[in-house]
Order: structure tokens, then sequence, then C-alpha cells
């Protein structure tokens, strides 16, 4: 594959329902993998990590949407659906404090037992 950018976009679509098949190198190489133990993958191309303490596991709380979890924990702001909202505003009450309440007791009633 050449590194020259031509400017175009090239998408491809897969068809889940009928997927290309594979060619024998591949099945072979699938076999290999399959077969491979841990202690032989050759890992000596990774850049040793020297600064771990500050590392988080992207997608949990790292990048942008990680940022927004952590402040909202922080913060204790809860997101919810507008249709919750709206129920809640229907019975008279959207304070927290009773959107918390009732959050709590479902958790309660529907606990798994140990």
């Amino acid at each position: 594959m050449s590194e020259k950018n031509t400017g175009k976009i090239v998408t491809f679509e897969l068809d889940l329902d009928n997927p290309p098949s594979l060619t024998d190198e591949e099945r072979e190489q699938l076999d290999r993998l399959r077969t491979m133990k841990d202690k032989d993958i050759d890992l000596s191309d990774i850049p040793a990590q020297t600064d771990l303490k500050n590392w988080q596991r992207p997608g949990l709380f790292g990048g942008p949407a990680g940022r927004l979890r952590m402040a909202a924990l922080k913060e204790k702001v809860l997101i919810l659906d507008e249709s919750v909202v709206e129920g809640f505003r229907a019975m008279g009450d959207v304070s927290p404090q009773k959107m918390n309440a009732v959050l709590l007791e479902y958790l309660s009633n529907h606990r798994k037992s140990a």
C-alpha cells in the first residue's frame, strides 16, 4: 500500500449476512494465533511505560466522555431522560431528593441476593 495521500476517501460496507470468505493464508494465521501462548508474543517494540501513576483506561474516565463522567461524579450530577423528569413533574415533585429516594428504594428492592 502506498504512503502517498491521494485525497480520496475509501469506504467499505461489510454485509454481515454474507461476510467475505477467508483465504487459506488467513486461516493459517488464525490457527497460529489460536495456539499461541502469551509468553510467545513479541512485546519488544512496545515503548517502556515510565509514568503510569496518572494513567486511566480510555473510555472509562479517560478522554472527553470520561472527563464528563468524572465531573458528574464529583459534582453529584445526575442526567436523567426527559420523560423521567416529566413523570416526576406530573406527580408534583421534581426535587433531586425525591428522585434519589426512589432510585435508592428501587436498588434495595432489586439487589441480587449474595
